[in-house]
């Protein structure tokens, strides 16, 4: 007699296994098209390829960028493989539990999935009218963003300290950040955690900890506000 807790619990588990492995894979697509717009944007307008100024340097690192995303995603694709599912990159799998006794790093599954993270969080913010014009710049600053949130992240949740946080308060100080803006970031996190199958507990957390800075990233904007405010009432 088939036993219908176990059939439940396959089901479960492959379906989780596909979602994330596809996360996996939009972080790939999304570093090879992000390579693709670096290259295209080189080109002079209606120009063909030859004879075109590209900066090889940075295409050649981009190109390792995205080599080293698909490394990462075959290695996923294939720990599903050879444990049946058991270990098939950490995603929403491993977030169907949640230990608090670990650091916020771990609980939302370390390097892979805050870079992951980072990625549709960028991505989605170029589309999100409330923060477009602080993420949409060039190929080579976007790219620059997205490694120092990604390395800021990693450090604060209690992983590897990549970033200095002392930083965080002069490098937004003379942009004009509201809470408007902050709470819009806020809301693209909460759905990038929630396309990665984070814990519902994991994610709630993630916030308030991120929600700990919001101090230091709107505090230029509310000091120049403020003295505006002042001089209007002279």
């Amino acid at each position: 007699m088939v036993d219908a807790a176990k059939v439940v619990a396959a089901v479960d588990k492959t379906y989780n296994d596909i979602q994330s492995v596809k996360t996996r894979m939009m972080g790939v697509t999304g570093t090879l098209n992000q390579l693709k717009v670096a290259v295209a944007t080189a080109l002079p307008a209606g120009t063909s390829n030859q004879g075109a100024q590209i900066n090889l340097g940075f295409v050649r690192q981009e190109l390792a960028k995205a080599k080293e995303a698909v490394a990462k995603f075959k290695e996923a694709v294939q720990a599903a493989v050879d444990s049946g599912g058991a270990a098939a990159g950490g995603g929403a799998r491993r977030m169907m539990k949640d230990d608090k006794s670990r650091t916020l790093y771990e609980r939302v599954g370390g390097d892979l999935n805050i870079e992951t993270a980072v990625e549709i969080m960028f991505a989605k913010s170029l589309l999100d009218p409330r923060v477009r014009s602080f993420f949409e710049k060039n190929q080579r600053k976007m790219q620059q963003i997205r490694k120092k949130v990604y390395q800021f992240l990693s450090g604060f949740l209690g992983g590897p300290k990549l970033y200095d946080t002392t930083n965080v308060k002069p490098a937004h100080y003379h942009m004009n950040i509201t809470d408007y803006h902050f709470d819009a970031l806020m809301d693209l996190y909460a759905v990038a955690l929630g396309e990665l199958g984070i814990h519902a507990d994991a994610c709630k957390d993630f916030l308030a900890a991120l929600g700990r800075v919001r101090k230091d990233i709107t505090t230029g904007c509310t000091v120049r506000m403020e003295l505006a405010q002042k001089n209007m009432e002279k």
